[in-house]
């Protein structure tokens, strides 16, 4: 069967119309159905319209001929005039052709079929301007149809190329996997071989143990032997010897003593006879159950890991970010279909980049169940970019971009000016109890409501004391000792230190937690006193402040163990005072003191005018010290110069006094400051004195801190008796 060549031509169809189908007189297009453009052909062979025509005949002087308008040649007119022209046959020809070439890429109206239909990119609407009324306005786009088709197939071009990059993407995508699935197996046999290889020593150790232990098993049994030999070989010498030396003997008695002495040796030497050692060596096989169990070992040893994590949706979670504390990134894995995945192990790689682009340290924690858990310490603030990968592929969202900010807002807020359930009325003192694996519950002293308040570790009201016959609004102290659950709360009026215990300690049955008071004591130098402290080592002793002076007294009998005056020590007024983990004492006034248990003046913490915010790290106590690199010390002196940390350091060179301490179980003391502006923040030195950070609650100034509590997570909750509120802040 012959075949056929076809060559194709693509030609413009606009520059196709404007060459042959326009009139070349009047510019304007031929057209078959008007009776103005219809092509007209000249003698000449030259196209002319019937309106260019009839325009040169009315502009002559003569009426029987014309000129050509192209060729300029003279041609007479037929007797029907300018209409008598014969018709272009191949322009219309050419003409019903691009008609019919239009109507099958352009519709027409239906019922006006030479009015070429618009589109409303407004409206997505198609319509003809004749047979619908569609509005016209500035608000809706109007377009020719052909135009509307034109940037439609722009658009289909464009999302088709893209689409086509995106599968080119993604087969680059799938045959990188699966040369990494090569690479992956080779490794993985690598390993399977090597483990293998080091089961076959464990085995040919064990050969040549046992190969080792028959040959000196066989070199003993023959040593016993041949020092047997070596006996009866020594003995038959003697023998024969003998018996040729007496051979010559004639006394009767001397060779009836030498029979004699022979027949001793005989018997003897039935002895000799029967070897020492014997020959017997068998190696057993199975003679207990170690074969069984190394079978049963072999059968269990090693296994092939996969994994159904799909990294495109896999999630992150970053919790806010705060300079020189520590963040989590919390990491969920999800197989194709959605679904949680229930194991670890999955290969993540995690590269997270400071504002200067350099890798920051992370600590990273497998759960074991599909979740991840990341933790580092930004050091500078500024945007931080996270990039987190699984198998080497992005999780969802990877990379993030996370701005770490110098400030440090508090985690929730609780409370207003009130009398109502979630009000407080001049709060003044805060306690925590997570000595226990259960949860952690915040107490807050609210006397001006004749209550304490508990709140849960998130800051969710869980209900109050039943303290009506108890408190009073003259409370003033409250304190906590987690050795013995016991509770001590102090009123400045009725001068009573009164112990308790709680009936229920379920923190989901708080309403129903009753009040048992164990004693109540008092103490005859009591004048006005406001505020308690227990010691740490001293378990019976409790720390009094009364009318600016300290007082040591008995918890069991409330007898007076000491009395220190501050004032002799310089200490002008007492504005705070806590106790630290080896039972010194810590005063706050515009410096912050430190005296012994016994009231020696040991030293002074240095006052953030006179020194420098030191970049040092601080941890809880269930986590290892982070190393800090030398660069962010040098990067500080950089970052000192920016807004935030300007802004920062004046805040620690303003004066004022402290209104709050407290110490947590790493020795970290945190100190509330009013500030002369009335702004107030809370400062965190370490056993040796040095500023480590602020916390200046930016978002929600503080103005007056009263009363904090740490807790074990590293969290700080912090009374403001000036917004009647309990706040909580992260501060490790």
């Amino acid at each position: 069967m012959g075949s056929t060549l076809v060559e194709t031509i693509n030609i413009n169809a606009k520059d196709f119309t404007e060459h042959f189908l326009t009139c070349s007189t009047c510019i304007n297009q031929f057209s078959s159905d008007s009776r103005d453009h219809q092509p007209k052909l000249l003698p000449c062979s030259h196209t002319v319209c019937r309106q260019c025509l009839e325009r040169i005949v009315n502009s002559q002087p003569r009426s029987d001929a014309i000129k050509c308008p192209i060729c300029r040649e003279h041609i007479l007119l037929p007797r029907g005039g300018v209409t008598s022209f014969p018709p272009s046959f191949i322009v219309n020809q050419l003409l019903d052709l691009m008609l019919r070439l239009r109507r099958d890429v352009i519709p027409k109206c239906n019922l006006h079929s030479n009015e070429e239909l618009l589109f409303c990119e407004t409206c997505d609407k198609i319509f003809c301007q004749l047979c619908d009324q569609h509005q016209i306005s500035a608000e809706h786009t109007i377009v020719p149809f052909s135009l509307a088709i034109k940037r439609m197939n722009e658009i289909l071009f464009f999302k088709a190329s893209k689409t086509i990059n995106c599968l080119d993407h993604a087969l680059e995508v799938v045959n990188s996997e699966i040369m990494r699935l090569d690479s992956s197996m080779e490794k993985a046999a690598e390993a399977v071989n090597r483990s293998f290889n080091e089961i076959k020593s464990y085995v040919e150790n064990r050969r040549n143990n046992l190969l080792q232990s028959l040959k000196r098993t066989k070199d003993h049994k023959l040593t016993v032997l041949n020092d047997q030999l070596n006996v009866i070989t020594n003995e038959k010498s003697k023998i024969e010897h003998e018996c040729a030396v007496f051979q010559q003997a004639s006394d009767i008695h001397i060779l009836t003593q030498r029979i004699q002495e022979l027949n001793d040796r005989i018997e003897r030497m039935s002895l000799l006879g029967e070897p020492r050692e014997n020959s017997f060596m068998k190696f057993e096989f199975r003679h207990n159950q170690a074969l069984q169990d190394l079978a049963r070992s072999l059968n269990s040893v090693g296994r092939i890991r996969v994994s159904s994590t799909y990294p495109p949706l896999c999630t992150a979670k970053i919790e806010p970010a705060v300079a020189n504390l520590q963040c989590a990134i919390h990491i969920e894995t999800v197989d194709y279909n959605g679904n949680i995945r229930m194991d670890g192990g999955d290969p993540l790689t995690v590269n997270i980049y400071d504002p200067y682009r350099k890798l920051c340290e992370y600590n990273f924690h497998d759960k074991q169940c599909g979740t991840y858990t990341i933790m580092f310490r930004p050091l500078i603030s500024g945007n931080h970019k996270i990039d987190i990968r699984i198998f080497d592929r992005p999780i969802s969202g990877s990379p993030f971009v996370v701005h770490v900010t110098q400030h440090n807002n508090p985690l929730w807020s609780f409370g207003k000016r009130g009398r109502g359930e979630n009000e407080l009325s001049m709060p003044v003192s805060v306690i925590v109890n997570d000595c226990t694996e259960r949860e952690q519950v915040v107490y807050v002293l609210d006397p001006g409501n004749s209550r304490i308040k508990c709140l849960t570790h998130d800051g969710k009201l869980m209900g109050h004391l039943a303290t009506d016959s108890l408190l009073e609004p003259t409370s003033t102290g409250l304190a906590y000792r987690s050795s013995t659950s016991t509770y001590y709360l102090l009123d400045w009026k009725s001068k009573l230190i009164s112990a308790f215990s709680l009936t229920n300690s379920d923190t989901s049955l708080m309403e129903n937690s009753q009040i048992n008071i164990n004693h109540q004591i008092t103490c005859s130098a009591f004048n006005e006193p406001v505020q308690i402290a227990l010691f740490k080592q001293h378990l019976h002793s409790l720390l009094i402040c009364d009318s600016n002076t300290l007082l040591i007294i008995d918890s069991r009998t409330g007898d007076l163990i000491h009395k220190i005056d501050p004032r002799s020590l310089g200490i002008k007024t007492i504005k705070a005072f806590t106790i630290g983990l080896q039972d010194e004492i810590i005063i706050g006034d515009h410096h912050l003191h430190i005296l012994s248990y016994e009231g020696k003046y040991l030293r002074q913490i240095v006052s953030t005018k006179q020194q420098q915010i030191v970049d040092v790290d601080i941890h809880i106590a269930h986590q290892p010290p982070d190393l800090i690199p030398t660069y962010y010390k040098q990067q500080q002196s950089l970052a000192a110069n920016s807004d935030e940390s300007t802004s920062s350091n004046s805040l620690a060179s303003k004066g004022g006094f402290y209104t709050a301490l407290c110490v947590d179980v790493n020795g970290l003391l945190l100190a509330g400051k009013c500030g002369k502006d009335g702004i107030a923040h809370i400062e965190i030195y370490n056993n040796h004195g040095h500023l480590l950070r602020m916390i200046d609650s930016h978002s929600q100034r503080l103005r007056r801190p009263c009363s904090l509590a740490t807790t074990r997570d590293g969290c700080v909750l912090c009374v403001d008796l000036t917004t009647d509120s309990v706040r909580k802040y992260r501060y490790t």
